[in-house]
């Protein structure tokens, strides 16, 4: 009797520093609230409640009718756009022709105004011609310039057919985000998953951003099991362990140690911006248990009543191979079968 009580209370903290058990875990996923990219009528719902889909399976779609109108109100306007760059591209021959006709009548006006100015000078012409002359001259600059500023208006208004072009960009730009918001209105699964809390009907009208729907990954993978402190002496990421689950009696899996929480809440509170002491007066307070992930091995082994949330328990192997991890395996087992009676 006294053998098996001192076996039991060496077994204690060799198990807690050499294979670490622990139980009340839970089966993590990741869980996302739906919601459309664009408000409108639901015009049909695609799936049911607590239902399987695959990655990329419509969920619901809007009525498309609106969308459908954007997407040709943009496709004109990048035509009008196209058209108006096409013709100012045609009209820069012109605006050229009309630069070069001024610039021949300022060589012209240039010539006349230097003989003006000599026959003056001889006597041979009044002032009232000389002034004629220059006036023109002058007249004939300021047309040179305004066929020149013409010119690069239409220039800069005309630019190439292609993204170089800001107009053009701006009416494509347009066409693509209408045909964006008019795809938008199908509403497909994230990843492989579970629809959940399913709120919606045809006819509703939903806002662009408002949930209508939870998605549940159907990735199963990960378990967090809280271990005591003085449990992770030995533990690291990358240990061996196994899992247990209340929904697959008898049934034990490989996992590994992915990740330990790097801290938890101290549960102090504060009053006027101090730190307020303890007021536990207990001989042995309880142990404060720190939150370990493991990924289990081959998530497809697990049954599908394994859900997100169901209960698991885990046994980690930092010492595999050693005798207490042996023993501690062979209880998991023992104990994940005798569940199976519960």
């Amino acid at each position: 009797m006294f053998i098996a009580l001192g076996g039991a209370i060496a077994w204690y903290p060799l198990s807690d520093h050499n294979a670490p058990f622990a139980s009340g875990g839970s089966v993590m996923g990741n869980v996302t609230q739906i919601a459309a990219r664009v408000a409108g009528p639901v015009a049909e719902v695609l799936v049911a409640d607590n239902s399987s889909v695959k990655a990329g399976e419509p969920l619901f779609r809007i009525d498309e009718t609106t969308f459908h109108m954007d997407v040709a109100q943009a496709e004109a306007q990048l035509d009008l756009t196209s058209t108006n760059i096409s013709s100012a591209s045609a009209a820069i021959p012109a605006t050229e022709a009309k630069l070069s006709q001024a610039q021949v009548a300022l060589t012209t006006a240039e010539d006349a105004v230097t003989r003006a100015r000599q026959m003056h000078e001889r006597g041979l012409l009044t002032d009232a011609q000389l002034t004629q002359a220059e006036g023109n001259f002058q007249t004939a600059e300021l047309n040179v310039a305004a066929a020149k500023a013409e010119l690069t208006r239409v220039t800069t208004a005309a630019g190439p057919l292609d993204d170089t072009n800001p107009n053009y960009r701006a009416a494509k730009a347009g066409v693509e985000k209408a045909r964006f918001a008019l795809e938008s209105t199908t509403v497909v699964a994230p990843t492989d998953g579970h629809v959940s809390n399913l709120l919606l009907t045809q006819g509703q009208f939903v806002a662009a951003g408002s949930p209508v729907m939870t998605f549940v990954s159907g990735d199963r993978g990960s378990v967090v099991v809280d271990f005591r402190e003085n449990q992770l002496v030995n533990v690291a990421p990358g240990d061996k362990a196994y899992v247990v689950f209340e929904a697959a009696p008898g049934r034990r899996f490989d996992a590994t140690v992915d990740s330990i929480a790097w801290g938890i809440s101290s549960g102090r509170t504060s009053n006027g911006g101090l730190a307020q002491s303890s007021t536990d007066t207990r001989w042995f307070p309880p142990a404060r248990k720190i939150p370990v992930r493991l990924s289990i091995d081959d998530p497809a082994a697990l049954p599908a009543n394994v859900r997100l949330g169901s209960e698991a328990a885990a046994l980690v192997l930092p010492d595999d191979g050693s005798l207490v991890s042996a023993i501690a395996t062979f209880m998991l087992s023992l104990s994940s079968v005798i569940s199976g009676f519960n």
